[in-house]
């Protein structure tokens, strides 16, 4: 069910000037809503609360705060890092991290320096960044991971939280039949990353565990999506919300108690745009459907975006009840530190393995060389002069 918003007609004006939107994310108070205005190199961050007026479930849009920067080039994905902090995906350069200010009356514009940036001085494997998640690992360690779009991986980052998000780390994890990786979400428990892998037309499903590699495969792949895009997890990681770029509804995914199987088809969909409006962006196969999509759980509520409709509230409570409990006496959640750590030390030793092993290269090839082989008497000869003059210089 579609849920009710309001608020003044000066953040309404500032939500309907953004244009094409792409990425939705909600601040973990569930206080802000960040937009990515991708065509107009901008960011939106909206006030929101959530009341009951007259018995209904309603959103209070209160203020919009615009984020104008040179850093900005075609913004596709955000993510909150606490509740100040706005890490952006940008699909043209970097990923890069504001300090998002407090409004400035009912409608703002504000122009930034982000105050972190991952680009290609901090790792070469930044590449076309369309979508990203962060999450925090405790420890003073942030992570985030990022979907770079055109370049079909998804890399993982390690940030130190108490160095202004310093960049630590970064490596490859999802490589293997990704073909236009457009969206990415971890559920609750840190147990599992999905992929939006927008040209395979499926939602690829990692466990996140110390083996995760380049190589690997997914452990389940979700179809009967069009074009997925935007992702979230609901329920404690026990649903998963697909937001369909190719269709004007949302498909719903409820983990069966065994986990999460391949194959798998939506258990339902929900229709968040009417005919109108899809039909208005559907401009091709890959249009006109929500882009956008993230959940505040205390709340229960969804939020979707696109162009054609950039803010749109739905009520979650109906999809949480159906959802399959939480099995009893489960385990607890694996320590997110721990896992990162083991695999950061796998990666630093296959990095030495690798280094190791093209030194060894080089020095073979050039040993095998015409050069080589040519100056081999003039080191020699070299060599004995050094030797007598070394021993010319002992007391």
């Amino acid at each position: 069910m579609r849920l009710l918003s309001t608020g003044p007609a000066e953040v309404y004006r500032a939500i309907a000037s953004m244009g094409r939107t792409e990425d939705i994310a909600w601040s973990p108070d569930g206080r802000r809503l960040a937009l990515a205005a991708i065509t107009l190199d901008r960011l939106l961050v909206v006030g929101v609360d959530c009341q009951t007026v007259e018995g209904r479930k309603t959103l209070v849009l209160t203020d919009a705060v615009e984020i104008a920067s040179d850093s900005l080039q075609r913004p596709h994905g955000v993510s909150w890092i606490g509740n100040d902090r706005l890490a952006v995906a940008n699909r043209e350069g970097i990923v890069s991290v504001f300090d998002v200010p407090a409004p400035r009356g009912l409608a703002s514009v504000h122009h930034l320096q982000p105050m972190a940036v991952i680009s290609k001085r901090e790792t070469e494997l930044v590449s076309t960044p369309g979508s990203l998640c962060a999450r925090d690992l405790g420890s003073g360690l942030v992570e985030l991971w990022v979907c770079n779009g055109f370049s079909n991986y998804v890399t993982h980052h390690l940030l130190d939280a108490r160095a202004g998000l310093a960049h630590l780390d970064a490596q490859v994890f999802m490589q293997q039949g990704l073909d236009l990786p457009d969206g990415v979400a971890v559920d609750a428990r840190g147990d599992w990353v999905a992929i939006s892998n927008h040209d395979r037309h499926a939602v690829a499903l990692y466990r996140n565990d110390e083996w995760l590699a380049a190589d690997q495969v997914p452990a389940a792949q979700l179809q009967g999506v069009t074009y997925p895009h935007g992702l979230c997890f609901l329920a404690e990681g026990r649903i998963l919300l697909v937001a369909d770029a190719g269709a004007p509804h949302v498909a719903v995914f409820f983990r069966p108690a065994q986990g999460w199987v391949g194959g798998a088809a939506p258990d339902d969909v929900v229709r968040v745009l009417e005919d109108g409006a899809f039909e208005q962006g559907h401009y091709n196969p890959r249009e006109g459907g929500p882009k956008g999509i993230d959940a505040h759980e205390p709340w229960g509520v969804v939020v979707t975006t696109c162009a054609e409709q950039p803010l749109a509230f739905f009520d979650a409570d109906p999809l949480v009840a159906r959802a399959q409990p939480a099995a009893a006496g489960s385990r607890p959640p694996a320590d997110p530190a721990r896992i990162t750590v083991l695999r950061l030390a796998r990666g630093v030793a296959a990095r030495e393995v690798a280094v190791t092993a093209a030194v060894r290269k080089e020095l073979e090839q050039m040993r095998s060389s015409w050069s080589w082989r040519v100056t081999a008497p003039l080191r020699a000869l070299a060599g004995r002069w050094m030797r007598r003059n070394a021993g010319r210089g002992k007391p």
